[in-house]
């Protein structure tokens, strides 16, 4: 009875049509804050017609999480009543999860089948298999394993397959991608790679190729293992690891590199020199003229090494830059090469140098944007206006930064192309009410924001292409922002401006930029980069909500202890946020480059890219920030900032005082009077 009862429960179920056919008839209108809502975060999501059976959902779910195992089944039909609500999938996964044992093996399998890929199902495989393996259930575990469940259940998986008869050379092949890993793998794949080197199979080549992957992750642990399993004669090439793992400037010494096997040296030698060169590209330089006059290295391995040499002494801003850099911007090198040769032109005014870097370029570089307006730049400092101007008239026609400074430079306004999507109300409607919106929208509501984007992501993913820009404007339209900017990103329409630079919260932003002195735009432009509007947004380094603010920061500013649940919060996220911005306009002299890129990287940090001996122009300052990330960081806040004054129905345009302002030296750094902390403004 019991088995009949879960097979009923597990049976895909139809009765959310009729919601669906519900909600298809109702237009979208305000509805009440979700359960625990952010503070602050208003949605406009679709009609509540789910108040009652969410109750009983959350009321259901503690039953389910907290009863004990034996009393799990008198609530199959406390279950299925909820049939036609959303989140029913999410009761049978947790009466699963609670009830796992060999004697459901037909209703795991049933419902692995129904949810497969859906969010839902997210795990469930993992752990069943997992509790088949600690109880031996070999047929069951090999029916139910799929690739892809992580080295523990891979090699499990295999190990059954040769105890149940397959033949041991089909399955062993399969252990090479097992092997090759940097770090120790379980305790369950021993007996496996013990089979595997009783084949001959653990040749000394997979050897070294595994002491490579692991002195490249920094597991130096395991070499002295891998050194033991090869042949005497190559025992040194896991001692050279060990050296240079422990110290990269042992790759001076030439008698760790006898040149016996130089295809394996040669991985060392080349890890080496690159790691070596970030920190002494001079000795670097020496050693690896040394072996390149032997023929050690490969056209490919050079392109490493001559990258990193001649990004270094970029860098250091080194006499020795320009030599390394015409080495290293040569045909099948790095593109980022040539990025930077142009980048040292520029700030050494080589304006000439430049034009022929870029007019010797590759085509496909050429087209790009940055190429382009570098290139006009160059040729309006070496008096050939005419075609400066034509690059920069077509630049100004495209909407990114190098199309907005383009603008600027020939006294046009930037074109912001603005094109919304159109809508199609009946399609909208229609992807209102499929499974996984109604799961979002029910975890929203929920205030389950990371299960409610597991159930968005699924939808963009499984949804035609045509349908993608309709998910960002439903998004937009139930003020689900950071969804909607991603929507339209995925589907590739970029000319929507209004709806992929939403004004969202735009009176707590208003209302905080006044109290602080602070534009608007910026703050908006600041929170659309950090992250896309979402409140409850967390980095990998902790940094937290709408303008990712950093505890320590936020405790800061506000002079008083902030808890996390804080920064959570839109209004008090945002006004540590515009004070933050503030104090960095007070010691950056109110330049709006220098505080976006210390909102990034830190002011100590841009203190030091200041300029040494003399001003630089602001575009030439930002294209020679040593962080990637910090200067799209900048290149974008400026563009956003710039599109949030047209979005707040302003003229202002600060994109004319890009173009003619300068970054000052570092002369110009001083140290306040009373707190002794260094600022850039007035002495």
């Amino acid at each position: 009875m019991h088995a009949l009862r879960a097979n009923k429960l597990l049976r895909p179920v139809f009765l959310l049509n009729c919601a669906m056919l519900v909600l298809c008839a109702l237009p979208f209108s305000s509805l009440h804050a979700a359960q625990q809502q952010t503070q602050a975060q208003s949605l406009t999501l679709p009609p509540d017609i789910y108040a009652e059976k969410r109750q009983h959902f959350l009321t259901l779910e503690e039953k389910l999480r907290t009863y004990s195992r034996r009393r799990i089944n008198d609530f199959d039909g406390e279950i299925y009543s909820l049939a036609d609500y959303p989140l029913y999938p999410y009761l049978l996964r947790l009466k699963l999860e609670r009830t796992m044992s060999i004697r459901t093996k037909r209703d795991v399998k049933q419902f692995l089948h129904d949810y497969r890929g859906q969010p839902v199902s997210y795990g469930l495989r993992y752990k069943w298999l997992n509790y088949l393996a600690k109880r031996n259930h070999q047929q069951a575990f090999l029916d139910s394993y799929s690739s892809g469940m992580g080295a523990k259940l891979t090699c499990i998986s295999l190990n059954y397959r040769l105890q149940n008869g397959e033949p041991a050379k089909q399955v062993l092949r399969e252990v090479d991608t097992l092997w090759l890993h940097g770090q120790s793998q379980p305790d369950e794949c021993d007996p496996l790679f013990a089979k595997w080197k009783k084949a001959g199979l653990m040749s000394p080549t997979m050897v070294i190729k595994r002491i490579e992957i692991a002195a490249k992750e920094k597991n130096r642990r395991i070499i002295p293992y891998l050194k033991r399993q090869l042949p005497a004669s190559d025992q040194y090439i896991a001692d050279i690891w060990l050296s240079v793992t422990r110290n990269v400037s042992s790759v001076q010494k030439s008698r760790l590199f006898p040149l016996k096997n130089v295809q394996s040296e040669r991985e060392a030698l080349v890890w080496s020199l690159e790691k070596l060169a970030w920190q002494q590209p001079a000795t670097a330089a020496k050693v690896y003229e040394r072996y390149d006059q032997q023929g050690v290295f490969s056209q490919a391995q050079r392109h490493v090494i001559n990258r990193a040499i001649a990004l270094s002494f970029t860098l250091e801003k080194s006499p020795q830059a320009h030599h390394w850099l015409e080495r290293a911007d040569a045909p099948g090198a790095n593109d980022d090469i040539t990025l930077w040769h142009v980048s040292h032109l520029l700030r050494t005014k080589q304006f000439d140098e430049v034009i022929r870097i870029i007019e010797n370029a590759p085509e496909a570089l050429q087209r790009k944007a940055n190429y382009r307006y570098w290139l006009a730049r160059s040729l309006e400092q070496s008096e050939q206006p005419m075609r400066a101007t034509v690059l920069y008239q077509q630049l100004a026609q495209e909407r990114h930064y190098y199309g907005f400074m383009a603008s600027a430079h020939i006294n046009t306004s930037p074109s912001l192309k603005n094109n919304p999507a159109p809508k199609n109300s009946n399609a909208i409607a229609k992807l209102a009410v499929t499974p996984a919106t109604l799961r979002a929208v029910e975890f929203f509501r929920l205030d389950r924001a990371t299960e409610a984007r597991r159930e968005w992501y699924y939808l963009l993913t499984h949804i035609p292409n045509n349908q993608i820009t309709d998910a960002g404007i439903l998004a937009y339209e139930w003020g689900l922002y950071d969804q909607a900017i991603s929507s339209f990103a995925r589907s590739g329409y970029w000319d929507d401006v209004e709806r992929r630079f939403p004004l969202a919260f735009n009176d707590v932003f208003s209302e905080k930029a006044e109290a602080h002195n602070i534009s608007t735009s910026f703050a908006m432009a600041i929170a659309r980069r950090e992250s896309s509007f979402r409140s409850d947004a967390v980095s990998p380094v902790g940094a937290a909500g709408l303008m990712q603010l950093m505890p320590g920061t936020a405790k800061y500013v506000a002079q008083t202890k902030v808890s996390r649940s804080q920064l959570f919060d839109v209004n008090d996220n945002v006004e540590y946020g515009v004070q933050y911005l503030r104090y960095l306009m007070d010691k950056l002299d109110n330049n709006p480059v220098l505080v976006s890129a210390s909102y990034n990287a830190g002011w100590r940090k841009v203190l030091e890219w200041l300029p040494v001996n003399e001003a630089l122009p602001v575009d030439i300052w930002i294209e020679n920030i040593p962080y990637k990330e910090t200067r799209a960081y900048v290149k974008a806040v400026m563009t956003y900032q710039h599109i949030y004054e047209q979005q707040l129905g302003s003229s202002n345009n600060i994109f004319p005082q890009l173009t003619s302002d300068m970054i000052p030296s570092a002369d110009a750094v001083s140290t306040h009077p009373v707190t002794g902390v260094m600022q850039l403004a007035p002495k």
